[in-house]
C-alpha cells in the first residue's frame, strides 16, 4: 500500500469539495473514492497507518499517479495535526483553500441548516455555535503549520479567484503537483458544487444525515455510498438556496478579521485585496 504526496487541509466551507472534484478529474492525480474526508490525522490517528494506507492504490497501481492526495479541511484547525502530518508524510504538499472568513461563517450556517436541522437565523447560529467565527482567524491556524512546513510546500488557494478563474486554477494545481494541466478535463471545475440547500424535508435529511455519520464512524463507507447512489439523498436535498447574506451584517463582522487578514497578506505573501473591497 501507499500514503498521499499531498493534502487538503481545510478550510472547511471554503471550496474544498470544489477543489477535491477538480483534482480528481485529473487521470494523474488519485483521490480516495471510499471516504471524501478520511480524516485520519485528526479524528481516527488511533486506528493506525495500516488503516490509513487502505484508502489508497497499492504500490502495484501507485506507479499509475503522478500526485496521491486528500481533503480533511478538519486538519486545518486540529492543534496536534502539523506534527503528526510531517512525521507520517515528511514529503507531502499541502493545500489550503481559504475564503471571505465572514462568507465562510455563513456558509457553516447553511451548512448546519441544511445538515443539522438548525432552525434559527445567522445571529442565533452565531450566539450557538461561536467557535465558527473564531475559525476565521486563518493567520491563528496555520501558523503552526508554517513553524514545520516550507513555505513553499503549502499551495494558498483563495476562494474568490479559485472558482472565478479555473483555468488559472488549473495552472497552479499542476505546477504544485507537477502534473500535465492540459489533462484536466475541460469541463472540469464548472458550476457549484456542495452550495447550501434548505432541504424539503429537513427532519428526515437530519436523520439521514446522522446516520450517515455514525455508519462512517463503523466503518461502512459502502452502505452509505450505496444509499447515495440510489438517489435518496438527493431526493431529501431538493430545495430552495439559502438567501444571501446582509451586506450590513458582513462589513460588521468583516471589522474583526481586518489585523488577521493583514498578518495573512504579509506572512503568506498573498493579495487578498478581494477580501478588503
Amino acid at each position: 500500500m501507499t500514503l498521499p504526496t499531498f493534502l487538503g487541509i481545510g478550510v472547511a466551507r471554503g471550496g474544498t469539495t470544489w477543489l477535491h472534484s477538480l483534482l480528481a478529474s485529473h487521470p494523474d492525480i488519485y483521490m480516495p473514492t471510499q471516504r471524501k474526508e478520511i480524516r485520519f490525522f485528526d479524528e481516527y490517528y488511533d486506528y493506525g497507518i495500516d488503516w490509513y494506507k487502505s484508502f489508497f492504490p497499492p504500490s502495484e497501481l501507485a506507479v499509475n499517479y503522478r500526485a496521491i492526495g486528500e481533503f480533511s479541511p478538519q486538519y486545518y484547525r486540529c492543534e496536534e495535526c502539523p506534527s503528526r502530518i510531517l512525521t507520517s508524510l515528511p514529503n507531502a504538499k499541502l493545500i489550503v483553500s481559504l475564503r471571505h472568513p465572514v462568507d465562510r461563517a455563513y456558509s457553516h450556517y447553511g451548512f448546519y441548516v441544511q445538515r443539522r436541522n438548525f432552525a434559527g437565523s445567522f445571529d442565533d447560529f452565531l450566539t450557538d455555535q461561536p467557535q465558527v467565527l473564531e475559525q476565521g482567524y486563518y493567520h491563528k491556524y496555520l501558523k503552526r503549520y508554517l513553524q514545520l512546513f516550507e513555505r513553499e510546500r503549502i499551495l494558498v488557494m483563495v476562494f474568490e479567484w479559485t472558482v472565478t478563474d479555473v483555468l488559472d486554477t488549473k495552472r497552479s494545481l499542476a505546477e504544485f503537483l507537477n502534473v500535465d494541466m492540459d489533462k484536466f478535463p475541460s469541463s472540469a471545475g464548472g458550476g457549484k458544487v456542495n452550495a447550501s440547500k434548505v432541504p424539503k424535508g429537513r427532519f428526515f435529511y437530519n436523520i439521514a444525515a446522522k446516520m450517515a455519520r455514525q455508519l462512517r464512524r463503523w466503518r461502512l463507507d459502502g452502505l452509505v455510498d450505496s444509499v447515495k447512489h440510489l438517489g435518496v439523498e438527493r431526493g431529501l436535498h431538493l430545495g430552495k438556496s439559502l438567501p444571501p447574506l446582509n451586506e450590513e451584517k458582513k462589513e460588521k463582522l468583516s471589522q474583526l478579521y481586518q489585523d488577521d487578514i493583514n498578518r495573512l497578506e504579509t506572512t503568506l505573501n498573498i493579495d487578498l485585496g478581494c477580501w478588503k473591497n
